[in-house]
């Protein structure tokens, strides 16, 4: 068994007990300040064993991953009464054609999407969920390059009217585009 793996098994074994506890934390300290969780996320993209993607990972252990940390995260947002949950894949992309199966991995994303939509409606979500483009970092080529991009990927997955987009300036930016032509496209 990877290294990586093992010591990832181990932390994600009782992450998600700590996730639950950090969650009763947070839910207090709402109450105390009043302030409102915006939006929710997992981190997909830091842990050496996403370097080749999280949803778009050829081993499905790693995609495996992936899908309980968008689940225990989407779980907290959810308890902690979120308004929002944000799809970032950081590491959905490739570097290069030589080594990737892009049909696969675009119809893996799509299913894991598909999977997200499925989780937000069985635990009775009621936040949007939405991805968030940015084009060529830390991969060179997003699947999630801008606005254009990703509208087309929802409707090719028929989630156009599951997730909406969380565009940022800067990434329009990134994607050599302003944030005006970003939000009319």
């Amino acid at each position: 068994m990877r290294k990586w793996l093992l010591r990832s098994w181990f932390e994600s074994a009782s992450g998600s007990c700590r996730c639950e506890d950090f969650s009763l934390v947070l839910a207090g300290k709402q109450e105390e300040s009043g302030v409102k969780l915006l939006w929710g996320t997992a981190n997909c993209f830091t842990n050496p064993r996403y370097g080749a993607g999280a949803a778009t990972n050829p081993d499905p252990e790693v995609f495996s991953w992936a899908a309980t940390q968008v689940v225990t995260a989407m779980e907290a947002t959810h308890k902690l009464g979120g308004e929002n949950y944000v799809l970032w894949g950081g590491r959905e992309g490739y570097e290069t054609l030589l080594n990737t199966d892009l049909r696969q991995e675009r119809e893996q994303l799509g299913r894991f999407m598909q999977m997200v939509v499925e989780h937000k409606h069985k635990i009775g979500f009621q936040g949007t969920l939405l991805i968030e483009p940015k084009p060529q970092e830390p991969t060179k080529h997003q699947y999630d390059y801008d606005a254009a991009t990703v509208y087309g990927f929802l409707k090719q997955f028929g989630l156009e009217k599951e997730i909406k987009l969380n565009i940022e300036a800067n990434h329009a930016t990134l994607a050599g585009h302003s944030f005006h032509h970003e939000i009319a496209t």
